[in-house]
């Protein structure tokens, strides 16, 4: 693994902090307007607006009901009470989303540079 991050370009690596930088902010921007909204009838349908970028660690999100049955933080203040519907996909499009669109134009970099290299090494 280190050997992938070391063999990514500098591009790959700019290109990830923009990715990042991007999704980081339409993230954050999505969560904070739901915690500052009143909170409406159908206000956990926002989530479906990041499930196709984040994916496949969205699909955790998708099926959460199913994954983590029964989790709740009674007690605390709406929406953070909610676990399926606020608190994992804060995690999940807040978080893991932003570092996934880091690392993953530097892994591809990574290995399509090794690839090239074995190649060359190969041919010579």
């Amino acid at each position: 693994m280190k050997k992938i991050f070391g063999a990514a370009s500098s591009g790959a690596y700019k290109l990830g902090v923009v990715a990042c930088a991007i999704h980081l902010v339409v993230s954050w921007w999505i969560i904070i307007s739901v915690l500052m909204s009143d909170h409406d009838a159908q206000w956990q349908l926002i989530w479906i607006f990041l499930l196709p970028f984040d994916f496949p660690f969205s699909l955790l999100v998708f099926f959460a009901g199913y994954i983590f049955p029964g989790w709740y933080f009674r007690g605390l203040p709406s929406p953070w009470d909610d676990f399926h519907s606020f608190v994992l996909p804060v995690v999940i499009h807040g978080i893991i989303g932003p570092l996934w669109y880091f690392f993953l134009p530097v892994y591809i970099d990574g290995c399509m540079t090794l690839k090239h290299r074995r190649y060359v090494e190969s041919e010579s």
